[in-house]
């Protein structure tokens, strides 16, 4: 994340329209046109306009062309009332869409995702029994009381198909009063009723003092509490002034999975349930609850990424947990980073924005440097709960037999913490059961026929496995390529071939994978994490959606296996990652008052991140990290952005890579100090059946990487059958 200037984009709207408007049409690629308009409107307001044979829904941006005359020009169809995007939401959109050069309707189409959203919800109506009602009724209408007195939550036609009654009969049960109908909120939000205060330490008290009285301009923070150190004791109570004011907040968390915990947390301080937005939700609950925020019924939204977008009226807070995460990173359609946009709505918004992590990302470290932010510190876990002691095991001196990852010091301190009747954690980055297989006679290996990747072994469910497109298929009883029947040969762990180690070591203990098939909805891990909270779960082996957040107070004893597997590969912030996520999960150990214990397994025991964590000098890691990013200009000292081509034809393909290269800009100002590398073939170079090359623009820190690519594509015709995908500051590089 870079200079953010409210001035970057001239944008000025004007308060009030009259007789012509320009609408952006929500739909991508039918860009702005002129309508007619009879009162007076504003911009940020919706309306449903007619293009050719069509109705669109847009919004309303500003004064029609001048000088075109009106009575050329189509009416407006309908002003949705009821509705108007903010001011700031509206530059905020403006904002991304220039920042990420994505088309603003594909922008605002992530803050209206659909055109039901514009219509009030209507409710689910429930008959109600009148207790005061002394109305003598017929024996059919007897028939009906006697029933719903009996069931809850009965809808007028679902009474009348049970009982096998007319509807005429309940409706005159309604006209006398006997009966009447009640509205259901499916999604009712609460207000606070009662608040339970707890003791905060000295440091949290502190981090909320400086966070509250802190001028408005200087609304961002970071703050970096270890783990265990009460961040989230410290967002609730900030969440509680502002609820107090009547503000609204909102929570963004990078995985579903977080959500139940936070809310649980969350219910236990104020008594009643925030509303949540996340893939899971169902589209009638998403209705209700993003008509509740435009009217400022809502006051507290937890979510994911795409909750940055909801309508808020009178946004005051964003928090962004674990903001170092790079699940923020949107990768499909508008590609954006959450935590970075946090930053920029919270500017447009002049809300507080609080970045939490205990493993800050080096671009917020440098915005602290540079002064952007500001740096709060939680150095101690609360209450009387320690630090873990973290051991390197170097797996070079040990001798594993074959189909074995667990080193002996690893399986001698599962063992004891068993004994002890305390919780364990096996940790390994991958799903499934083994990352390849193959043919022990010919050497054949299990590809995918859409993808250069090979197909995951999922024991479990007896599939292999396309990580990348989905494809699936049934694990063969022979080979397919010499036709053997011989037993396939797995090759590496996943979570499932080590959970089959623990079972065979610790035949006794109660095992639990935790990956993202195994999690795979909100409702499905608020039982499994249940189940670990009460103890009915000895050993959990889980990928690196169990390192984030969670907090099992039994919980001593982390072995973390191929750890040093995040360090392969050509992504630049690879030790950054793998550092955050040991340390993350050496985190999870010894959160109350018993010990914690990490065993990191490593044959590279000597890299800088294996002796960052166990001597504990974070400082000269980050330091050296700095370092090496300032020194080859990369993020956060320099920028980058990718260009993805991609295409089915591959013949297509190298022919539209010609003619990009030959358009590259040789007379931007800046040219001399941009260097565009490629292209070159993805790492992996075909996905869903489309072949993929690079192009990364690099470039100083001080200069705009986005005009340039703007002057280079903007003569550009594409070719059917081309994509180009722009991922302005990359996180991905396969």
């Amino acid at each position: 994340m870079y200079v953010m200037n409210k001035s970057f984009f001239n944008i000025k709207f004007k308060k009030k329209i009259k007789n012509s408007c320009q609408v952006l049409l929500l739909s991508p690629g039918k860009g702005v046109y002129d309508y007619r308009i009879d009162n007076a409107l504003e911009p940020g307001e919706i309306v449903s306009v007619p293009l050719r044979k069509r109705i669109y829904q847009g919004i309303v941006l500003a004064e029609g062309t001048l000088g075109f005359p009106t009575s050329k020009l189509k009416d407006i169809i309908e002003v949705h009332n009821s509705t108007k995007i903010s001011y700031e939401l509206l530059y905020f959109c403006n904002w991304l869409s220039n920042w990420y050069i994505s088309d603003i309707s594909n922008v605002l189409k992530m803050v209206i995702p659909s055109s039901a959203f514009l219509y009030p919800v209507k409710n689910k109506k429930i008959l109600i029994f009148n207790k005061d009602s002394d109305v003598k009724t017929t024996k059919l209408g007897k028939k009906v009381v006697n029933y719903i007195k009996k069931k809850d939550n009965l809808t007028l036609s679902e009474c009348s198909k049970a009982l096998n009654i007319s509807l005429s009969v309940i409706n005159k049960l309604i006209r006398e009063n006997v009966l009447f109908l009640k509205d259901i909120n499916d999604t009712e939000i609460l207000k606070i009723k009662k608040e339970n205060i707890p003791k905060l330490n000295n440091s949290q008290k502190s981090a909320v003092k400086f966070i509250i009285n802190s001028s408005k301009d200087s609304n961002t923070f970071l703050l970096d509490g270890v783990t265990g150190s009460g961040k989230t004791e410290v967002y609730l109570e900030i969440i509680s002034n502002e609820l107090k004011k009547e503000k609204q907040c909102l929570v963004l968390l990078p995985e579903i999975v977080l959500s139940n915990y936070f809310i649980e947390r969350f219910v236990e301080r104020f008594n009643f349930f925030p509303a949540v937005w996340h893939s899971d939700i169902s589209k009638k609950n998403k209705h209700k609850i993003w008509r509740e925020v435009i009217n400022k019924k809502i006051k507290i939204v937890v979510g994911a990424r795409s909750a940055l977008f909801l309508p808020f009226q009178d946004l005051n807070l964003i928090i962004v947990d674990e903001e170092h995460d790079a699940s923020y990173k949107q990768e499909d359609g508008v590609i954006y980073n959450a935590r970075d946009m946090a930053v920029v709505r919270g500017m447009y918004s002049n809300s507080k924005v609080i970045l939490g992590s205990a493993t800050p990302s080096l671009e917020s470290i440098y915005n602290v440097q540079i002064g952007k932010y500001n740096k709060i510190v939680l150095s101690e876990r609360y209450g009387s709960a320690k630090m873990p002691h973290i051991k390197i095991v170097n797996m070079q001196k040990e001798k594993l037999q074959s189909g074995k990852w667990l080193s002996k010091e690893s399986i001698k301190a599962v063992k004891k913490a068993l004994d002890n009747k305390e919780q364990v954690l096996l940790y390994i980055n991958r799903r499934g059961y083994s990352p390849l297989t193959l043919c022990r006679i010919c050497g054949y290996r299990f590809s995918c026929n859409n993808c250069s990747a090979w197909l995951v072994n999922h024991k479990k469910t007896n599939k292999m496995l396309c990580h990348h497109c989905g494809h699936n298929e049934e694990i063969p009883d022979e080979c397919p390529n010499c036709s053997s029947k011989e037993e396939f040969a797995p090759c590496g762990p996943g979570v499932e071939r080590l959970a089959a180690e623990a079972k065979s070591l610790f035949p006794s203990a109660k095992c639990e994978i935790i990956a993202s098939d195994t999690v795979n909805s909100s409702i499905n891990a608020k039982k499994i994490f249940k189940n670990i909270f009460d103890g009915e779960i000895d050993i959990i082996i889980g990928t690196q959606l169990i390192a984030k957040g969670h907090n099992f107070l039994n919980l001593t004893t982390v072995v973390a296996v191929d750890a040093d597997l995040g360090l392969s590969g050509g992504d630049l912030r690879a030790s950054e990652r793998t550092f955050q996520m040991l340390t993350q999960l050496a985190g999870r150990a010894g959160r109350a008052d018993k010990n914690g214990l990490a065993y990191i397994q490593s044959y590279e025991p000597n890299h800088n991140v294996m002796r960052a964590m166990q001597t504990g000098k974070i400082d000269n890691f980050i330091s050296a990290e700095s370092e090496g990013r300032k020194y080859r200009s990369l993020p956060p000292f320099g920028r980058l952005a990718s260009l993805i081509i991609q295409s089915s034809n591959l013949p297509l393909l190298e022919e539209f890579l010609k003619k990009l290269i030959t358009n590259i800009p040789k007379n931007f100002k800046d040219k001399k100090r941009i260097d565009v590398l490629g292209p070159a073939p993805a790492p992996i170079t075909k996905i869903r059946s489309f072949y993929r090359y690079r192009f990364l623009i690099k470039s100083k820190e001080d200069v705009r990487i986005q005009p340039f690519i703007r002057e280079w594509l903007k003569n550009i015709q594409l070719t059917k059958g081309i994509r180009i995908k722009i991922d302005i500051d990359p996180y991905n590089f396969l």
